[in-house]
């Protein structure tokens, strides 16, 4: 099922998703980019009353799901990029969704191969045991694994459906970019000692060419479907459009720099819906001061936490944290 919008006449938010990332995904360094190093801190070199992060090094690079984690709490953000301490995450609990996103890769992967090489496209066997794989190494307890097995049965035929109706070629998946963004620094704060350039970083679930030649970006969701209004204002969708604008897309099969995005869809997996939409230039301008401001914000080190009895619930962090709220 496919639903489309313009992206026009869509409700206003300068909010960024605070949604979980994929946590199996090694993505620390970005694409492109040299990894920063931390030293090994733990939570028992952060005695009470030190400021957090106060000495550790900054990492030089953004993304979405660092700066969904700052907009929802700094001092989460610190915790888990500058400090680099250890988190509470149950065994098991992304496997299902990590599975699956693992399934579709490596089929798109080798649906492009095959293509280049002139062969049969892969076909449900591929799916299947890419997934089993995967789950398999998640270290379930075998009746959860049965369950999550049950669970995908549905999810990867409606892919193989959506992929024989498709139209389009796919050109990369897990795609990674990097755009360098200028970031102003307060001159009376000692970030103004940091780099002034912070490196905005991410991949891309599916990159696709239309018939037209036109870029077609995909981002896999194993979660609740979500309706037209939500999608059009999705920001993980607006930071790949912005990314794509920007020319930080590169096609791995022959380094051309994929032109802009037409086409921004969100494929929900267990129901098999595919909403689409566009981004303005309006839009990916208003994404590039939110990022400017709030990178900014992190080089001057403004980690307060904004303690919330449903976000420290389900964080982390929540027995570290002197302020969590766990009522």
């Amino acid at each position: 099922a496919r639903r489309s919008s313009s992206g026009t006449g869509r409700r206003s938010s300068r909010s960024w998703n605070a949604t979980e990332p994929r946590v199996s995904r090694s993505r620390a360094s970005g694409a492109g980019t040299g990894r920063v190093q931390h030293r090994g801190v733990t939570s028992s070199e952060a005695p009470a009353g030190r400021p957090v992060a106060a000495d550790a090094p900054l990492p030089a690079y953004e993304s979405y799901s660092s700066l969904t984690t700052y907009e929802a709490c700094p001092r989460r953000y610190a915790f888990r990029y500058v400090e680099r301490l250890p988190g509470e995450v149950a065994p098991g609990q992304f496997a299902f969704g990590n599975a699956v996103h693992k399934a579709f890769e490596r089929f798109v992967r080798e649906r492009i191969r095959a293509r280049a090489e002139g062969a049969p496209d892969p076909g449900a066997d591929l799916l299947r045991l890419a997934c089993d794989e995967a789950l398999e190494r998640a270290g379930l307890e075998p009746a959860e694994l049965a369950t999550a097995r049950i669970r995908a049965t549905p999810v990867l035929a409606r892919f193989l459906d959506r992929e024989a109706s498709s139209v389009s070629t796919p050109v990369a998946a897990e795609l990674g970019f990097g755009v360098d963004v200028a970031v102003a620094m307060d001159d009376t704060s000692e970030a103004r000692a940091e780099a002034s350039n912070v490196r905005f970083v991410g991949y891309i679930d599916r990159v696709d060419r239309a018939p037209d030649g036109s870029t077609e970006v995909v981002d896999y969701k194993t979660g609740r479907t979500r309706g037209q209004v939500d999608v059009d204002a999705d920001r993980q969708l607006t930071a790949y459009a912005y990314a794509c604008a920007r020319g930080a897309l590169r096609n791995p099969a022959s380094g051309e720099t994929l032109p802009p995005a037409s086409r921004l869809c969100l494929y929900f997996a267990e129901s098999g819906t595919e909403v689409a939409t566009v981004r303005t230039p309006a839009q990916l301008a208003e994404f590039e001061e939110d990022l400017i401001a709030m990178s900014g914000r992190v080089r001057r080190r403004e980690f307060d936490p904004r303690p919330d009895p449903w976000r420290c619930r389900w964080c982390e962090y929540r027995n570290l944290c002197p302020v969590a709220r766990l009522d």
